[in-house]
């Protein structure tokens, strides 16, 4: 009887023992759950962190691709840009070459221009004075009677038959015409005139006197008349600076004792601001002859 009590006092003691022990270990399962808990709760924000930091990381890549792109685009663009802007350069040395030649060609044209102009004037001048060389030319030795005795004396006289038009208070024309008579008992030979105008700027005469291409091509319709040219192929602007206009006969000319010859239907226009005298002189030169007379009066007009 005493050892089944000792037994069950055991089985009661180790029963209460291993109810003890189950509480403990229960209460230990419990702690260790909450930390299972707790760990799995950091290991998920761990976890979450881990993604986050994996997110920003492709995130951080994908943006230092984006990066790498943009720079390798810029750099393609700047180096474009500089070949465009090398280019640019070149086209305008380019340009500016073109200017320079095109400047130059210009200052050339002028030059080729000018020269031309001084051609033309020159030729011009040849042509007058190789038909003023026909007046210098020596008269026929056969002319006029060998075997006189009589001294031979040269005279002419010259006058100027004018009139006045006027046109307005300070404009009017002078209508007039020249004669020249032989009055001595020589021939005279070609005449060569000279209007000399005062002031200079008012230098200028119309009518039947043209310049010698002009005139060849009249006297060709018109033998008999006497063509009277200018002497000057620039006569228009030597009148202004000078004031003198010349003119002589297209074709050699003989005047014989008592013949005359003149100028006939001459214009003179003349528009004045300032009310100034104006005189107009004639002169009448036979190189040829080595004579030469001042006509005898002049056109005059005084306000």
């Amino acid at each position: 009887m005493q050892g089944e009590k000792l037994s069950y006092s055991r089985l009661v003691t180790r029963t209460k023992y291993f109810q003890e022990k189950s509480l403990e270990l229960e209460k230990e399962l419990i702690f260790a759950q909450d930390q299972v808990n707790a760990l799995k709760g950091k290991l998920a924000s761990l976890e979450e962190s881990d993604q986050e930091r994996i997110n920003l990381k492709n995130e951080l890549e994908q943006l230092q691709e984006d990066i790498e792109q943009k720079t390798k685009e810029n750099v393609a663009k700047i180096v474009e840009i500089e070949k465009r802007s090398a280019v640019q350069e070149s086209i305008k040395s380019y340009v500016n070459k073109i200017k320079g030649y095109e400047t130059l060609l210009a200052e050339m044209q002028i030059d080729i221009n000018e020269k031309d102009k001084l051609i033309n004037h020159l030729q011009g001048k040849i042509k007058n004075l190789e038909k003023r060389a026909k007046f210098l030319t020596k008269p026929n030795e056969t002319e006029g009677d060998t075997e006189t005795t009589e001294v031979e004396e040269s005279y002419a006289v010259a006058y100027f038959n004018t009139s006045v038009i006027l046109n307005g208070e300070n404009s009017f024309i002078i209508r007039g015409a020249l004669q020249i008579e032989n009055c001595g008992t020589r021939k005279l030979h070609n005449p060569i005139i000279c209007f000399r105008f005062n002031p200079p700027n008012i230098a200028v005469l119309k009518g039947k006197i043209f310049p010698v291409d002009e005139a060849e091509m009249r006297s060709k319709s018109n033998s008999e008349q006497t063509q009277w040219v200018f002497t000057e192929h620039d006569w228009l602007e030597k009148a202004k600076e000078n004031g003198e206009i010349w003119v002589a006969p297209l074709h050699p000319v003989t005047l014989l004792p008592g013949e005359q010859i003149g100028i006939d239907s001459f214009q003179i226009p003349i528009k004045s601001e300032f009310k100034e005298s104006i005189n107009i002189e004639g002169f009448v030169y036979f190189q040829q002859d080595n004579y030469r007379i001042k006509v005898s009066n002049q056109i005059a007009i005084s306000y």
